[in-house]
């Protein structure tokens, strides 16, 4: 069985860790145990030091988010034309509001093919080929 996100998959910068093209082969979100080298500790933005030393769990729960870092961040990169990140600080001001599980319900369908159920990666958005 394919394996479902979960709250692991909200990120800490506020990225949706289920529409990733490594979930879940080589990763299971970068809140989990099981983390992709590329996303350990967030070390190219600095996310997790961040948090750290702002003494939160996610982006949205600092007094100085959003950040000029974490804007930045959400310009960045485009992929097959897709911004992964561009959601970054309306999906953690969602994320705020409604609790984590209701925000991961959401993204799910939001990445859900309607046809096959396979999570749409962010970067297959506009070229994913069901597989029924």
């Amino acid at each position: 069985m394919k394996r479902i996100p979960d709250e692991k998959c909200a990120s800490i910068c506020g990225l949706f860790c289920g529409a990733c093209p490594a979930f879940p082969d080589e990763c299971h979100g970068c809140m989990s145990d099981f983390v992709r080298d590329v996303c350990k500790n967030c070390n190219k933005h600095g996310f997790l030091n961040c948090a750290t030393k702002h003494n939160v769990l996610r982006c949205y729960e600092c007094n100085e988010f959003p950040c000029t870092k974490l804007q930045e961040f959400s310009k960045t990169p485009v992929i097959n034309g897709i911004c992964n990140h561009a959601n970054v600080v309306p999906d953690s001001m969602r994320m705020k509001k409604v609790g984590i599980n209701q925000w991961i319900e959401k993204k799910i369908e939001e990445h859900k093919c309607p046809k096959c159920g396979e999570l749409i990666s962010w970067y297959d958005t506009n070229t994913h080929t069901c597989k029924q």
